[in-house]
């Protein structure tokens, strides 16, 4: 293995190690918290988008799981620098989450792609909500992790 492959392969170890581990002041600091969480929904939202593109249900189904715990402690932030954080999350996001989880569900690919499409749009909708319409969500397809997205054989 090449020293690059090894720092790759070493950054993305201690990064998991760091999505593992409880997020600090997620309720008794709520604007590192947010911070906190919305970094940890970026990831699990991304790795699920992956598996969306890859047509793999099974994980399809893990990452929506996961990403229901995130945003079921985000909507625990009643307030954030002056936003309602939790009301504004289940007002933009978590109808926009739970008709994908429904699609995931009953393995409608095409429905699928099509709700989580949906989702993404519901983050920039929550963002221009919160008056940060510069936080832009977008579809991604690159895989910058060791894991593989396709369906088990």
């Amino acid at each position: 293995m090449s020293m690059k492959q090894n720092r790759i392969v070493a950054f993305h170890l201690v990064l998991l190690g760091a999505l593992s581990l409880p997020v600090a002041g997620a309720t008794s600091e709520p604007d590192s918290g947010l911070v906190a969480w919305m970094g940890r929904l970026q990831y699990y939202v991304h790795k699920l988008g992956l598996a969306v593109s890859a047509q793999n249900r099974p994980l399809q189904g893990f990452y929506v799981h996961e990403v229901e715990e995130v945003v079921e402690e985000i909507e625990k932030i009643e307030e954030c620098d002056g936003i309602a954080i939790g009301r504004l999350l289940t007002a933009n996001l978590t109808p926009a989450f739970e008709a994908l989880e429904q699609a995931v569900e009953v393995g409608d690919q095409g429905r699928v792609d099509t709700a989580y499409d949906d989702l993404l749009a519901a983050c920039n909708r929550c963002h221009k909500a919160a008056n940060r319409p510069y936080l832009q969500i977008q579809r991604r397809t690159d895989n910058p992790y060791l894991q593989d997205f396709s369906p088990a054989p």
